[in-house]
């Protein structure tokens, strides 16, 4: 049942583009994720930087874009492409224009959700200090702890750039973000974090904070109790494990780390069978460290895969979905792998665990040790009743997780927090005490 009312602007990183004729045309999830807000709202305004076709055809190509002109909820939504400015000169340059474009589009919108996670280029983090200027309430919305990303940025190049990336990163981006992450979260009203790593890195500085999460699958997606069982049943008989990952070859993905562990698994006599679905600046390097540790044989590094039910289908098909994140963020696969009755195992953090939380001895090891994983993926390979059993778990944990679910939380915690009854509480100045306490869990 839609209960739609307000207006809402939405500050977001993801890109636009301009696709065949000029077509405005935006990121397949993102359009899912504006169908659902719409459904929770009157009206949209969407502020996204629109990338030029030299940085498209260079980019990222783990992403399916469709023409926003096909959404259902077209008539009821406002897209302002905002300039593609990564780059300190050219972000100066339109500051001041955006700044303005985005101070207009905050005075037309009933409530406002910024979503920050930058310095240079970042038009979220400008609305938000905007609207601090406008003394307008705002959510502030994060899935990845940006700062700490930051630091990390070196790893997907070699030689004098990396040390470049590392000493820029560590001395002068990561601490400077920090301290606007910081300065904003402060200053807003609803802070919306995605994953028990934002939460716990953001919720003391934040008035109202809450962990929610984000996730684009319908309860329809879930794994049938049939499907579920077979694999049970195929996992107790002791057959060659598959192993699935879906993903950006890219540093903080720990690719290189995957495949250590999988050579590890290989030399303990493990039969197995292993895909990485996704493209990234890593996967020739990926492909180089295959052949190096002789694995040809287990591992298969397909590229980008576009089409959504072959990529369902191999999380469906996987007994165990093995990941090495190296930073703090809150990947929407490894939801997508608990909706599938696909196990993870992996490098632990807070967003893994609190997804894993009441499943027992959950299956993460330390970060930065793929020995320690190949060791505990080889210790469910022994155990077949176990790996069985985590698959029966995963199924309980995946029926959670639905995107009408999540956004309608979301944005009744919008209407609540940022809605007229709450600006009287805070003109009264007695509700604007940061809180350490989880504010609420979005499931």
């Amino acid at each position: 049942m839609e209960t739609r009312s307000g207006s809402l602007l939405l500050v977001l990183p993801v890109p636009l583009r301009r696709g065949v004729g000029g077509a405005l045309e935006f990121e397949s999830q993102a359009c899912n994720g504006l169908e659902r807000w719409a459904e929770n709202f009157d009206r949209l305004v969407v502020a996204c930087p629109l990338a030029p076709e030299r940085e498209w055809a260079r980019g990222d190509r783990n992403a399916t874009y469709l023409p926003v002109d096909a959404l259902p909820s077209r008539d009821r939504i406002e897209f302002v492409p905002l300039p593609w400015a990564y780059r300190t000169l050219s972000f100066l340059k339109a500051y001041r224009g955006v700044r303005k474009t985005l101070a207009d589009a905050i005075r037309r919108c009933d409530f406002l959700q910024f979503a920050i996670g930058g310095l240079v280029g970042d038009w979220a983090s400008v609305a938000a200090l905007e609207a601090i200027r406008q003394r307008r309430r705002f959510a502030i919305w994060t899935d990845r702890v940006e700062h700490r990303v930051a630091r990390t940025s070196h790893g997907d190049v070699r030689g004098v750039r990396r040390a470049y990336r590392k000493l820029r990163g560590d001395l002068i981006v990561s601490p400077l973000m920090k301290r606007l992450e910081r300065h904003l979260i402060r200053r807003s009203n609803l802070g919306l974090f995605h994953g028990a790593d934002c939460y716990e890195a953001y919720a003391a500085f934040c008035p109202r904070p809450f962990l929610v999460h984000n996730v684009h699958l319908k309860p329809e997606d879930r794994v049938d109790v049939e499907t579920m069982r077979g694999k049970a049943r195929r996992a107790r008989a002791g057959e060659p494990l598959r192993l699935v990952y879906a993903g950006r070859a890219a540093a903080m993905k720990g690719p290189i780390d995957w495949l250590r562990a999988l050579a590890d698994l290989k030399g303990r006599g493990v039969r197995f069978q292993a895909r990485w679905l996704g493209e990234g600046p890593l996967l020739d390097e990926m492909k180089r460290e295959v052949e190096r540790l002789d694995l040809g044989g287990f591992v298969e590094l397909p590229g980008f895969v576009g089409d959504r039910e072959a990529v369902t289908r191999a999380f469906r098909e996987a007994d165990l979905f093995v990941f090495c994140h190296k930073t703090p963020e809150s990947p929407r696969c490894l939801i997508e792998a608990l909706i599938a009755a696909c196990p993870i195992v992996g490098y632990d953090g807070a967003y893994q665990r609190d997804l894993l939380a009441g499943a027992g001895d959950a299956p993460l090891t330390p970060v930065d040790d793929p020995a320690a994983l190949a060791r505990r993926i080889a210790e469910l390979d022994a155990d077949r009743e176990v790996l069985g059993a985590l698959i029966e778990r995963s199924y309980e944990l995946g029926a959670d997780y639905s995107d009408v679910a999540v956004f309608r939380r979301r944005g009744d915690l919008i209407k609540e927090h940022l809605g007229p009854v709450a600006a009287a509480v805070d003109s009264r100045g007695d509700d604007r005490e940061p809180s350490t306490v989880r504010g609420g869990i979005d499931l």
